[in-house]
């Protein structure tokens, strides 16, 4: 089934041991323009930090409930690549200008 990336931010994220964050954004391969990862804010469980989280691990995408469950324990989450480790092009990850 396909699902609209607009559709699924902000769906909660299920680890095999609970709720662990959000996601807030995707980073696609510029190759295939496939989703690579999700980038999760974990800020309500671990302090704050958006984490890497791969499609792989994905299991299950649960619409009505705006759930994604996935195959990773809420450490391995914890102690996960962050996204500010990802090879994102630089002009993305400016903040945003605003001239008035």
């Amino acid at each position: 089934m396909l699902h609209k990336i607009d559709k699924i931010r902000g769906f909660h994220i299920l680890a095999a041991d609970g709720e662990i964050g959000h996601v807030d954004e995707f980073l696609v391969d510029e190759r295939d323009w496939s989703v690579r990862y999700l980038v999760v804010d974990t800020s309500n469980w671990i302090g704050g930090r958006s984490v890497l989280i791969s499609r792989e691990v994905v299991d299950a995408i649960d619409s009505p409930n705006r759930k994604i469950r996935v195959r990773l324990t809420r450490d391995e989450i914890e102690r996960g690549p962050s996204v500010d480790t990802a090879d994102i092009e630089t002009i993305e990850t400016l903040p945003a200008v605003w001239i008035m």
